[in-house]
């Protein structure tokens, strides 16, 4: 028995601060819920952070088997220049590598681990390692994109639309800071994938055609520098010039881990002082309490079919939420009743008051307990006896009927003979 009490607005107090990036979100990883956002839904292009939404779907297929070894096809690689792949006529898919493009470094036939390719695609945003990935993992790189994309509107993810795997530019391949930060936050729940993003170089083994290298993390929030962050653990930076200066941030501190997505900075230096100063902001917030209901003041009532008396029912703890003032949730309370017979005793727990969030994860449950003894009334008690002995009752009342039915032929015919 479900009982929805009320739907508690609770005004949360974004953060009061001002970024340079013409679009950008903050959220906690773990709940969603916005901390800060300016044109979270506008679209743009992304530039490499696209390869976040490409390990998310590759550790979604292939998680359990990063042991895998994938070859590096013609077809995957080759490339041509930027300004031949836009020229009139020219029917150059949207995946082709650019020349000059971000690379890992691979060679026609060489057979690389999953994981590795992933680290390629990650670190130094190996567009090649990308395409390799793609084709390994779907058959197709045109394929591996079109599952991609079902897989992010099956996830909410409804504003973002990737003709490739690795964000060299396309005028079909677009995305919002909003669904950046919901692709950063399921990719954050893989632990290979938290493993990779906040490392800060990276040696790839040797391969069939390659002796061992190491690779240098893109990510200035890791490194030593004007931009390190302590409390950084990765994710992703990107950059060609139609999209800017993109980054999609992570940062953890007393537990509490935020995502910050930054889209089109005209500068590189941008996109990391918007991120820290938003990190900065959220992390100084001290946590607040509310008591949402109090033991002393609040009781909740119950009308039981059958019972002599409306139940009142009483919290033993008070019921109180801690919550940071950029966070505070929206919420309602339900109670679940949990009466199972009458009667009832005083101090017998009859249930429990739950809050739930908007997204329908429990906030706080506490059990609640009856003030009041709570007997039967005695059509309650009769209703009872009469389940438990059916047979009986209707044996009874049949043989009732039939004796009337007697009486009433007997007394018709005495009439009729007098």
């Amino acid at each position: 028995m479900l009982l929805i009490l009320i739907a508690s607005s609770v005004d949360a107090k974004p953060l009061s601060i001002q970024v340079s990036a013409p679009s950008a979100i903050l959220i906690n990883a773990e709940t969603g819920t916005i901390l800060y956002e300016k044109n979270s839904h506008e679209r743009r292009f992304p530039a490499s952070i696209t390869k976040i939404g490409t390990a998310l779907y590759v550790l979604e297929k292939k998680g359990q088997q990063l042991n895998e070894r994938a070859v590096a096809s013609k077809h995957a690689l080759h490339s041509v220049s930027d300004a031949i792949r836009f020229l009139p006529g020219s029917n150059h898919p949207p995946y082709q590598l650019i020349h000059d493009g971000t690379s890992f470094g691979l060679k026609v036939g060489e057979r690389v681990a999953l994981e590795s390719l992933l680290y390629g695609l990650m670190l130094p945003s190996g567009n090649d390692a990308a395409n390799v990935l793609a084709e390994s993992v779907a058959g197709s790189i045109d394929r591996f994109c079109q599952e991609m994309d079902i897989f992010f509107k099956q996830h909410g993810i409804l504003e973002t639309h990737f003709v490739n795997p690795h964000g060299v530019h396309h005028p079909d391949h677009w995305t919002t800071a909003y669904d950046m930060a919901q692709m950063a936050s399921l990719a954050m729940k893989h632990t290979v994938f938290r493993e990779i993003v906040k490392s800060c170089k990276y040696l790839k083994p040797q391969t069939n055609l390659q002796d061992s290298q190491v690779f240098q993390q893109h990510n200035r929030l890791l490194k030593p520098g004007p931009f390190f962050y302590p409390k950084a653990i990765g994710i992703k930076t990107g950059y060609h010039s139609q999209a800017g200066f993109t980054l999609v941030g992570a940062a953890t501190h007393e537990g509490r881990t935020l995502i910050a997505a930054i889209l089109g900075c005209q500068e590189s230096a941008h996109r990391y002082r918007d991120a820290m100063k938003l990190f900065d902001a959220a992390f100084s917030e001290k946590k607040v309490t509310r008591t949402l209901y109090a033991r002393e003041s609040d009781s909740f009532t119950y009308r039981i079919k059958g019972a002599t008396d409306e139940l009142k029912a009483v919290l033993k703890d008070d019921i109180c939420l801690e919550y940071y003032p950029a966070e505070e949730p929206l919420f309602h309370a339900e109670i679940q009743w949990t009466i199972k017979s009458l009667p009832l005793a005083v101090g017998e727990c009859v249930g429990c008051l739950r809050c739930v969030d908007e997204k329908g994860h429990l906030l706080i449950e506490k059990p609640i307990f009856a003030v009041n003894a709570i007997s039967k009334t005695k059509w309650a008690h009769l209703g009872e006896f009469y389940r438990a002995h059916k047979p009986l009752c209707l044996a009874v009342f049949l043989g009732s009927q039939i004796v009337l039915l007697l009486i009433y032929f007997l007394k018709k015919h005495h009439k009729i003979v007098q």
